[in-house]
């Protein structure tokens, strides 16, 4: 039985060089909070035009040096209510913060196994994310009112990914894929400019189209990049730029009213943005370079918009990209074209609340996508999940996840049909500032072929705030 699986993965490695999953990219911003962030709490920003990326995550002043003083960090028990590893620096960070600048930074680490199936069973990777960002509130710092600014800088480290190594599948089974270990690259360098009474927003910079469009705060519920934080089709076939890979482009927005906003922006995408060797300071348009332009609207309910009753968050959009790229990415021999598009419908919605804040219960979450297939490597996306927060009554900031998710190939593409993937994770919040999450996926069918073996994925991911 053992040969006969050797065998079976080397066919299937022979028969999957068009679909070794080398295009799905959907990391995610790691301090970027996973409840709903409102930017009053901090800045001038307010809660409707703000763009969450922009303003620094959530953060507790007056906690001295955090965990470096354990002596009366741990006796006062003050350690469960830090957002960060090393608190307030002795009070520095709190005095930065009244004059309008933050620093925060963040480690996300992810170990993911497949003790059985995949192209090659027993595989093991650990990979690693260290973040760190720079945040100004221009009108506190120069006078410009409503005026921000972000820099930002990534760091990979670890072993070589499961999927691209050991499973061979579409949907990678680990947030941090595809930069090579090492790898060092800037990514935001962002201003933001908020008119008209904060309802409409420009920002302008290096930026990352996934942190705006298509996502979902739910869909990182996941561990599967293919998943979080975008949940589409575009993300396997074109150059869809997710965190840490910033281009240039632009972001306009519009919230006229509570209940909902629109959204047009604009991107330089070129195949080689996310080079590692460039380290994210490559400002050039290279030959080949096109247009990622983008539109969405969005219509929220209850608590999102601080009315009474659960929240939903609801999205419809749709892309366009002038790039020229082979009509099927990483296929021999096929014809480059111009011109990819695609639409896509998500929704997230709390069902069943315990309390009156809305912080604890069930909520659900979809999308479905479309891309055509005479060109898109997936012409149908679709995931959604369940998340219960407080499933147990001590522990209400932990939260118990099931995400499915099925990617359907291009009927051009021979002897393949759809990938899915099934995952069950809980994360285990130990205190604002560390979670630690055990995860299980099963892929069946990897990369749409039953050249593969169904693969196990066993594992975990850690975060911690600095």
């Amino acid at each position: 039985m053992r040969a006969r699986g050797v065998a079976l993965a080397g066919l299937g490695l022979g028969l999957l060089v068009a679909l070794a999953p080398s295009v799905t990219h959907a990391d995610i911003n790691p301090w970027i909070a996973s409840a709903v962030y409102d930017a009053q709490k901090w800045d001038t920003g307010g809660p409707y035009a703000a763009t969450p990326w922009v303003h620094p995550p959530p953060y507790e002043p007056d906690m001295g040096w955090g965990m470096l003083d354990p002596s009366s960090t741990l006796e006062s028990g003050t350690w469960r209510k830090m957002t960060g590893f090393t608190g307030s620096w002795g009070g520095a960070r709190d005095t930065m913060r009244e004059h309008g600048i933050a620093l925060s930074s963040a480690y996300f680490g992810q170990l993911a196994a497949n003790p059985i199936g995949g192209a090659v069973e027993g595989g093991i990777s650990w990979r690693g994310n260290l973040a760190a960002g720079l945040f100004v509130d221009l009108e506190r710092v120069a006078g410009w009112k409503r005026t921000y600014f972000t820099a930002s800088a990534d760091w990979k480290t670890g072993n070589p990914t499961l999927s691209a190594n050991y499973v061979l599948n579409q949907l990678p089974v680990q947030l941090d894929s595809f930069d090579d270990p090492n790898a060092v690259r800037l990514v935001h360098l962002a201003l933001s400019k908020q008119l008209f009474d904060n309802t409409t927003e420009i920002v302008l910079g290096r930026i990352i189209t996934g942190e705006d469009f298509a996502t979902l705060r739910l869909a990182c519920t996941s561990l599967n990049q293919g998943v979080c934080g975008n949940p589409i089709a575009a993300n396997q076939s074109i150059d869809f730029p997710t965190f840490p890979s910033a281009v240039w482009g632009g972001l306009f927005k519009l919230k006229p009213g509570d209940q909902w906003y629109a959204q047009a922006g604009s991107y330089l995408v070129y195949p080689e943005f996310r080079e590692r060797t460039d380290n994210g300071v490559n400002f050039s348009a290279p030959a080949g370079s096109g247009a990622l332009s983008l539109a969405e609207l969005t219509y929220l309910t209850g608590s999102e918009i601080k009315q009474p009753g659960p929240p939903g968050r609801y999205k419809l959009g749709g892309y366009y990209s002038t790039e020229t790229l082979p009509r099927f990415r990483n296929e021999a021999g096929i014809d480059e074209v111009q011109g990819f598009w695609g639409l896509y419908l998500m929704g997230q919605q709390m069902v069943w609340t315990e309390n009156d804040d809305h912080t604890e219960g069930l909520s659900v979450w979809g999308s479905v996508s479309y891309a055509p297939p005479d060109r898109n490597k997936v012409q149908f996306m679709a995931a959604g999940g369940a998340l219960y927060q407080g499933i147990f009554p001590s522990r209400n900031h932990d939260g118990l996840a099931f995400v499915a998710a099925y990617a359907s190939f291009s009927d051009r593409l021979p002897d393949t049909t759809g990938e899915l993937l099934l995952e069950v994770n809980y994360r285990i919040t130990i205190a604002p500032w560390l979670w630690v999450e055990p995860d299980l996926q099963g892929v069946i069918h990897p990369s749409g072929t039953s050249q593969i073996a169904d693969a196990l994925v066993a594992g975990f991911a850690v975060g911690f705030v600095l």
